[in-house]
């Protein structure tokens, strides 16, 4: 009988472990994407946008947002939100129709501005958005699903990040990582967050 329910106890143990790991698995690909957004995207566009800012007629357009309504504040993020969605659907038709430069072109240049336009207005009028009862309640959603995936993934992505260290020290191979660094550095000293 007690060897019944130790069977039992480690096949539910065993059960468990397999669906933690095909969590994990699904969960990783959506981790390091997000991960990747928050590193580079987030934080490359987030210096570029607080150089552009620095422009006169730039920092007058963005004390100008932020003494707008609310409710307008809103409207006006959600334009470009509304854009940059519309050019990844026409992105998607020129590329089924076989237009593979137009789709690239649309998807790079009316996409991408759409996308910087919206984030610049997030971050110039954070704190008006915020103060939109559902938009924060949504953002707070957001946040807390990629904080969720995070720590979910937290172990699979130190072993990746341990086997990728321990393969770039056994070949030698630091070229790359200093080629990143000197890229973060040049980028860093153009938005002017480098020390001297």
């Amino acid at each position: 009988m007690a060897s019944r329910i130790d069977d039992r106890t480690a096949w539910a143990a065993r059960r468990r472990r397999r669906l933690r790991m095909a969590e994990d698995v699904l969960l990783l690909p959506l981790a390091l994407l997000v991960e990747f957004l928050d590193r580079v995207v987030w934080k490359g566009t987030k210096a570029l946008l607080d150089l552009i800012s620095r422009a006169p007629p730039i920092a007058r357009l963005r004390r100008f947002l932020q003494d707008l309504p609310p409710v307008i504040v809103l409207f006006l993020f959600l334009i470009p939100e509304a854009i940059d969605h519309l050019s990844g659907l026409w992105a998607t038709v020129l590329l089924v129709k076989g237009n593979w430069l137009a789709a690239t072109v649309v998807a790079v240049f009316i996409k991408g501005f759409a996308l910087l336009l919206a984030i610049w207005i997030y971050q110039a009028c954070e704190q008006s958005l915020l103060s939109v009862r559902w938009f924060a309640r949504f953002h707070h959603a957001v946040l807390e699903a990629k904080a969720w995936v995070l720590r979910r993934t937290e172990p699979v992505r130190l072993r990746l990040r341990q086997a990728l260290r321990s393969v770039l020290a056994r070949t030698g191979n630091r070229r790359l990582a200093r080629r990143f660094s000197a890229w973060r550095w040049r980028l860093a000293r153009m938005a002017g967050l480098a020390r001297r």
